[in-house]
């Protein structure tokens, strides 16, 4: 089996890799072949909206498709933002693509962004993680447990994040309940 995962972040990627270690649909773990590449989506690198970041998803899963080699499944996962009652919050998405073109996704929880943050982000425009590196004083903290597990108290990890959008976005393909 070859899965394919359309970026080259090393956080995002040993995520995916372990959730598919424990996950019960993927069997001869030992024999699944990962396919590492970014790929262009057509679409801005700083998707506006919800409708925008799934179209971002499904034009990378299909041009993964068209330009590369062949998988049994493509995987993307992304963080977003979203405005919600005068609030922000950020959250991860996961899309997942099989050869059949069947697609799935689903999000993560989401967490408030704190206000000085929320600043920094829309109003002076500066990016998410020199912001936190900065304020927490943790070099390359894309590498680390992200922002999630700053806002949280370590109580979640970006990786925990990843997951449970994973798990939601890989049911579908498996459980009877879709196939009726």
């Amino acid at each position: 089996m070859k899965i394919a995962i359309w970026t080259l972040k090393e956080p995002k990627v040993e995520a995916i890799k372990s959730w598919i270690e424990v996950c019960p649909y993927f069997e001869n773990k030992n024999e699944i072949e990962y396919i590492l590449k970014s790929v262009p989506s057509g679409i801005s690198d700083m998707p506006l909206t919800l409708e925008e970041t799934s179209l971002w998803a499904k034009n990378r899963a299909q041009n993964i498709k068209k330009l590369w080699e062949k998988a049994d499944y493509y995987i993307w996962i992304e963080g977003w933002v979203w405005d919600i009652m005068w609030k922000k919050y950020l959250f991860w998405v996961v899309y997942v693509e099989n050869k059949h073109w069947e697609w799935h996704f689903w999000y993560s929880p989401f967490i408030e962004i704190p206000e000085l943050i929320n600043h920094k982000l829309f109003i002076e425009n500066l990016e998410l993680w020199p912001i936190m590196s900065e304020l927490s004083w943790i070099v390359n903290i894309w590498s680390k447990n992200w922002s999630m597990w700053a806002w949280s108290d370590d109580m979640f990890t970006r990786s925990e994040q990843f997951e449970l959008a994973f798990k939601a976005a890989i049911s579908p393909f498996y459980n009877k309940f879709y196939k009726i």
